[in-house]
């Protein structure tokens, strides 16, 4: 009876640890980064909470608080437009969306507060993704004013593979000094990874908020900027830990 109760407690902490070790992303990028002539102009955002090096566990969430996008000093609301699918046999959502004219569009998704009952934190996380259309090059680095928020100080798409990005990382409007910054690879090209260690890669702000990493592989990345809140979270009648994050995804293109 002791040898059952110690293997199943080594199960259940090894399935806890595997589930750990690849961090939370909320997901936002459509199928291209650069939109060219020729393309489509029918953009689909299927919008999940995830572990992306793994492609899975995918967590249930609710309605995000807000969905939209900034283009030139412009904001639009697209809430209205999000749908519910499921995406990996959980509750997710959806954003489809026509691009009207030529510009360098910055969408974004606001999460509502997901409770992990397993690390007892409420994470919200606030993602976004630049899309260029049709050469528009224009303004990439708009301040969307979320509590914690990724500046890019590279220019965020069109990127080869092996190309630096710096960004900084902003809380309430201010540098984020020390702060760490988790980067982890999209794996729908079925990376294997040597082992758990290689989920993720994770560097520090330094006193400016500022931060760079190197993108080793074609596909897309994801990046978050993870603070914890002063103040615990009261979800429910209970009061939690509260985790922000800053997301921005990256598409990045092998030279062929």
């Amino acid at each position: 009876m002791k040898s059952t109760l110690s293997l199943s407690f080594i199960l259940i902490s090894i399935c806890l640890y595997s589930c750990n070790v690849s961090a939370h992303f909320l997901a936002l990028f459509p199928e291209k980064q650069v939109i060219d002539a020729g393309d489509s102009r029918q953009l689909h955002f299927p919008i999940h909470f995830t572990h992306p090096s793994t492609l899975g566990p995918t967590m249930s969430i609710a309605r995000p608080v807000s969905t939209g996008y900034m283009i030139n000093e412009t904001r639009v609301d697209l809430s209205e437009r999000l749908k519910a699918i499921t995406y990996g046999g959980e509750t997710s959502w959806q954003l489809n969306m026509k691009l009207q004219r030529p510009g360098t569009y910055t969408f974004f998704t606001n999460q509502s507060p997901y409770l992990d009952k397993t690390e007892g934190v409420v994470i919200t996380q606030f993602a976004k993704v630049i899309v260029d259309a049709f050469a528009a090059l224009g303004e990439w680095q708009h301040r969307l004013g979320t509590p914690v928020e990724i500046i890019p100080l590279t220019r965020p798409f069109a990127l080869w593979t092996h190309s630096v990005f710096t960004g900084r990382v902003l809380t309430d409007g201010r540098p984020a000094v020390n702060v760490p910054v988790e980067m982890e690879y999209y794996n729908d090209s079925g990376v294997t990874l040597p082992s758990d260690a290689w989920a993720s890669i994770e560097v520090r702000t330094n006193a400016a908020g500022e931060f760079s990493v190197s993108l080793p592989h074609e596909g897309w990345w994801g990046l978050a900027a993870l603070v914890s809140d002063e103040e615990p979270f009261t979800l429910e009648g209970k009061q939690y830990q509260h985790e922000q994050a800053g997301v921005i995804w990256l598409q990045v293109r092998d030279m062929k």
